[in-house]
């Protein structure tokens, strides 16, 4: 409860509205910390392992990359993309996207540079999302995984019982924007 009047106090303030280490105590801080656990849990296990190293070949992605491509409900300026840039690079793509959610799933675990990999992740989400359409339901995952990953970032979840947390209080000056 302290933690929630401190954020009201912070944002009726004009100080920034994340919260800190030193305002989320207790359950607050544990629930963050289970959250940011438990969304790197399923990248590392759902997203990366399961998704993309055991079920994307050489032959699977480019054919998503065409079959999204092909899609009459599709964005235009995407499927130019898609057309022009993903399908010449699908093995580029094949190696890119599951080392890159690998690497975010252990980081979102270890609680480090959240502040950074957070907005990245967002971005390839909402690639994933331009692919399969907006209106889809295939994108519904994607738009939920955005909403807990912006979550995530407002709560500044790295700050807690992780890396980040400790980088910033042993490193002041350096990684205050941690």
């Amino acid at each position: 409860m302290e933690a929630m009047r401190s954020s009201r106090t912070a944002i009726g303030g004009g100080q920034s509205a994340h919260l800190d280490s030193s305002t989320a105590t207790g359950t607050v801080a544990y629930s963050i910390v289970f959250l940011r656990v438990a969304v790197g849990l399923f990248f590392l296990l759902q997203e990366a392992i399961l998704e993309k190293f055991l079920a994307w070949t050489s032959k699977t992605l480019p054919t998503i990359f065409a079959i999204w491509a092909k899609n009459p409900h599709g964005y235009d300026f995407y499927k130019s993309f898609l057309t022009n840039v993903a399908l010449p690079n699908a093995a580029f793509f094949r190696f890119l996207v599951p080392y890159w959610e690998l690497v975010f799933a252990v980081c979102l675990i270890l609680s480090l540079s959240l502040r950074v990999l957070v907005p990245l992740q967002i971005f390839a989400n909402l690639n994933y999302m331009m692919g399969k359409t907006l209106a889809s339901p295939s994108a519904d995952l994607d738009k939920i995984t955005i909403i807990v990953l912006i979550a995530i970032f407002l709560l500044s979840a790295g700050r807690y019982y992780g890396l980040d947390g400790y980088l910033s209080r042993r490193f002041p000056r350096q990684l205050s924007w941690l």
